[in-house]
This record gives C-alpha cells, structure tokens and sequence, in this order.
C-alpha cells in the first residue's frame, strides 16, 4: 500500500514532506479532511482532529526541508492552532498531542477583537510534550525540552529543560550531547575537555 500510494504521489509534497511517516490510514483520513471537505485551507496537511485558525499566519522555518515539522503537524492530534498574530516553527521541532498554540488574547473592552502583538515563536530541534499550551508573545529557544502539561507562559533561552504552571527552568542541556546539565552548567563532565 505504502509503495502504491508513492508511486501516485511521487514528486508532490506529501512525499517530500514525508507525511506518509505518519501512518498511512491517517494520511488518507488527513486527506479526505483537507480536499474533501475543505475544513481548513492551508499548504500543509493537518492531523483532521486539530484545528487552526489564520493557517497563513504560520511559518515553518526551511519550509521544503523540514519533515519533522510537517509529520507533526500531520500526526499529532488535538492540537490547537490559534495564528492570529503568527506562528513560527523552527527546524526540527517535533510536538505530541494536544499542544495548544495560542497567540492572541481577547481585549477586555471589546471580546470580539483580539489584542495585536509578536508571533509565537518556537526554535530549532525543539521538543514539546503533549498537552503543553503556548501563550502569546513566547519566544523558546533552540533545542529546548517542554514537559508534558507546560503552560508556557514567558520567553526561554536556548538549551532549556522546561515544565510547570506557569512553566519554569529546571534544568539546562549540554551544548555539545544535549544531555540534562544543571543551570549553571553549560557543558557536562562528559564533554568538557581534560
């Protein structure tokens, strides 16, 4: 079936992006959703139990190139999208199920406007936990840990380990492996030259 269904789509973006990775009974479902019933217009494929608001507001870092970004867009469910002052998604980010986006407020004078400011913004080969929630105005850093159950609701530097609500710093990866360092370290014991 996976070969078939290759061979059908062969230099479009469902095989450049690698959507098939995942599965293909979800890719079909995904499909049907988004040119069958049209419940979304966007250039990319969205898991069918997602949903997005303003999907020409989100920004994928080396778009063509990024399939870890597209299979989570496509494989993670119940993710909620919410681009009305943007999204940007950095390279090689991966996300679970359930990551909530949210990147306007209501102003308090008036429900039905929301309050304009900065994107949300999420860097490279970051990883984020399922349930997690993104407020607006977030700027995470490159290589970041988000724990299940975040609620972001501030800016993070690069390398961080983050979980709680509201989300805190708990510790730090090492720049050179990744592996958890406490926050005063930049390097561990493993990687610092003898």
């Amino acid at each position: 079936m996976k070969k078939f269904l290759l061979c059908i789509f062969k230099n479009t973006k469902i095989v450049r992006r690698k959507y098939y990775a995942s599965g293909i009974g979800t890719l079909l479902i995904n499909l049907i959703v988004k040119n069958i019933f049209r419940v979304y217009q966007c250039d990319f494929i969205l898991h069918f139990t997602s949903r997005i608001n303003k999907p020409k507001n989100i920004t994928i870092k080396k778009s063509e190139n990024n399939t870890t970004v597209y299979t989570s867009l496509a494989s993670s469910s119940g993710c909620y999208y919410q681009a009305i002052n943007g999204i940007q998604i950095g390279f090689g980010t991966i996300w679970a199920p359930n990551v909530m986006f949210i990147s306007a407020n209501h102003d308090f004078l008036n429900i039905k406007k929301s309050v304009v400011g900065e994107p949300i913004i999420i860097g490279d080969f970051t990883w984020i936990g399922a349930n997690s929630v993104f407020l607006p105005e977030v700027n995470i850093g490159n290589y970041c840990v988000v724990g299940a159950g975040s609620i972001v609701t501030k800016s993070f530097s690069d390398y961080s380990i983050i979980a709680g609500n509201p989300a805190k710093i708990l510790a730090m990866r090492c720049r050179k492996c990744l592996a958890k360092i406490n926050l005063e370290e930049y390097i561990c014991s493993n990687c610092k030259p003898k």
